[in-house]
């Protein structure tokens, strides 16, 4: 599974990104050694295979540039750890690919891929109050923020659009 953005191509990783897997992963970035780097693909790989149509058990997905495919700038994708119908949506950037607007088009693309390739109705998504950035990507991408956590950090969920026309939730 691939999608392309303006600046951006989100890929699920393969064996042949060994190298960039052990590099950035996890997003704490202690390098992992290639046997580990071979376990997290694998797992990666068992996980993309139990999401269905309508359902995300997990979804990971290599953030590269267009212009140099071979390198992971970070990691976005769909967690159904919560609810496998509504999953949330997740991104990691290196900080040097940080406010370039590489986050809204990754987010852009991940709804999209929710609607189009999964058929979900809708994808939640949640930040740290203080993280301004964040919650400017979900709202351009049209995700609605619905409340807020307890410790005062916002909900939001995006609906897939029916026809051209943004669903409301009843």
């Amino acid at each position: 599974m691939d999608g392309r953005t303006e600046n951006l191509i989100l890929h699920f990783v393969t064996e042949d990104d060994l190298p960039e897997v052990a590099r950035t992963w996890p997003s704490d970035h202690l390098p992992l050694s290639d046997t580990e780097a071979r376990e997290t693909i694998a797992d990666m790989r068992r996980n993309y295979a139990k999401n269905t149509k309508g359902c995300v058990y997990h979804l990971c997905l290599a953030v590269c540039a267009a212009d140099c495919p071979q390198t992971i700038l970070g990691w976005c994708g769909l967690d159904g750890t919560r609810s496998r119908t509504e999953p949330e949506l997740f991104l990691l950037l290196d900080e040097p690919h940080q406010n370039k607007g590489y986050g809204s088009q990754c987010v852009k693309a991940l709804l999209r891929i929710a609607a189009e390739d999964f058929s979900l109705e809708s994808v939640h998504g949640g930040c740290a109050k203080e993280n301004l950035a964040s919650r400017r990507v979900m709202e351009k991408a049209g995700m609605v923020q619905y409340g807020t956590e307890e410790n005062g950090d916002p909900l939001f969920r995006y609906f897939a659009k029916k026809n051209g026309t943004p669903r409301k939730k009843d």
